[in-house]
């Protein structure tokens, strides 16, 4: 099973227990355990299979006591051998069958093998068939849309992207996107930036910062894109306990909230800017200035005459904040796997880093934060931790005697018997 894999079936872990986790579930472990067991559930790379309340309660204990490491599943004695579908293969059909459950297993299978997404020795079309059946997917129901509002502040965010306005940058136009994250009960923006990209990298630089001045929340409600849903996002939720829910794909009244509250920045915020404004660290200036000294603090219709950040600090006895900076710097590294070359180095972005020599040949994971390779970190030891490396010097290891070429100091004494200082 591959690191990706591990990662997946730790996060399909965590999010049987993570009402346990955050005390977010609505009744008694015992009877919250048999209730997720009643029914059989799709596990990653497993398919369909029924759990027992221990495994689960096993689960809980294993992340109390060593956090998501403690729910990724130890290597396979096979790994590497062939199988009859493959993991990526398996994965691209439940994916496929769940978007689109009217579809055929022969439109499945002739769409994936067109797009060259069975692998390099596709499966057969009655190998794809079997395990379609065995998938537990309904057709279509009519879906059912209730408005609805978190009880306390912090009980959820929702996150969504709006285009902003475009900047003159050395004479071209660049396009730019506001990223936000928006407290549910309350409606106050949590943290909110404008970026020149759209990526998985720029959402959590806001989420991180969302955190540092608001607290942890205990869900986050996000759409179906590729940027929410990043194995790299969905790890640090995890690793915070915090639960990332999905919207419903096409179903974007789901976030009717933050939508709206984007409305009102398009009308107050970006029609009325100063088109003068021409670098990315002014507009995010001014919209820093307007979010916390205008649209937090201004009464909203639906908070009974009261202002999001009044409704907010309401519930502030119930938040959670995270121990230290230093603890959610490391929660938020970026995290890949690198062989070690056989001059003890390995690259990663472009940069070169020294490991230990006793790390040659192997494989080991490293976490970095994008914006600062200064230093990275390599994961050693089990359970794991962090041990700090540092781009390589090559000129300063010029000056190094390697350890085979250390040569003893001849004593001349012994060598030519000469006896105490005293005789001469």
């Amino acid at each position: 099973m591959d690191e990706k894999t591990r990662n997946e079936l730790a996060l399909f872990r965590f999010s049987m227990i993570a009402p346990l986790v955050n005390g977010t579930a609505n009744s008694p472990t015992k009877d919250y355990l048999e209730e997720v067991c009643s029914k059989p559930l799709q596990v990653p790379n497993t398919g369909l299979r029924e759990l027992s309340p221990n495994t689960v309660r096993r689960w809980l204990s294993d992340y109390r006591r060593f956090g998501l490491d403690g729910l990724k599943r130890k290597q396979r004695n096979d790994k590497g051998q062939s199988r009859i579908l493959e993991d990526q293969v398996a994965k691209s059909i439940r994916e496929m069958k769940g978007l689109y459950p009217a579809k055929t297993a022969t439109t499945i299978y002739h769409e994936l093998l067109a797009r060259g997404e069975l692998g390099k020795y596709p499966a057969s079309l009655s190998t794809v068939s079997r395990f379609i059946k065995k998938l537990d997917v309904k057709a279509d129901e009519p879906v059912e849309h209730k408005r609805f509002v978190f009880e306390f502040a912090n009980d959820c965010w929702q996150t969504d992207t709006m285009v902003g306005p475009y900047l003159i940058i050395d004479g071209k136009k660049k396009r730019t996107f506001l990223l936000a994250f928006l407290d549910d009960a309350s409606r106050a923006f949590m943290h909110g930036e404008f970026f020149f990209e759209e990526n998985s990298q720029t959402l959590q630089a806001v989420l991180k910062k969302a955190i540092l001045k608001r607290g942890l929340p205990k869900r986050i409600f996000a759409d179906n894109g590729k940027v929410y849903d990043s194995l790299q996002l969905r790890l640090i939720c995890a690793t915070l306990g915090i639960i990332l829910i999905h919207a419903r794909v096409y179903s974007p009244c789901s976030k009717g909230k933050i939508e709206r509250a984007f409305r009102t920045i398009r009308d107050q915020f970006i029609r009325p800017l100063d088109p003068e404004v021409c670098s990315l660290e002014e507009l995010n200036a001014r919209f820093l200035s307007y979010m916390e000294s205008t649209y937090n603090v201004r009464v909203h219709k639906s908070l009974e005459g009261q202002t999001p950040m009044e409704r907010f600090l309401r519930d502030k006895d119930r938040f959670r904040f995270v121990d230290s900076i230093e603890h959610l710097e490391k929660v938020f590294l970026h995290e890949a796997s690198r062989k070690v070359k056989k001059d003890a180095t390995i690259s990663l972005l472009n940069k070169v880093f020294e490991v230990p020599q006793a790390l040659i040949d192997q494989t080991i994971t490293v976490r970095f934060d994008p914006d600062d390779l200064s230093k990275v970190y390599v994961k050693v030891g089990e359970p794991p931790s962090l041990l700090t490396i540092y781009p390589v010097r090559p000129i300063d290891n010029s000056r190094i005697i390697r350890k085979q070429n250390q040569r003893q100091q001849i004593d001349f004494v012994s060598l030519y018997g000469g006896g105490d200082s005293n005789d001469f």
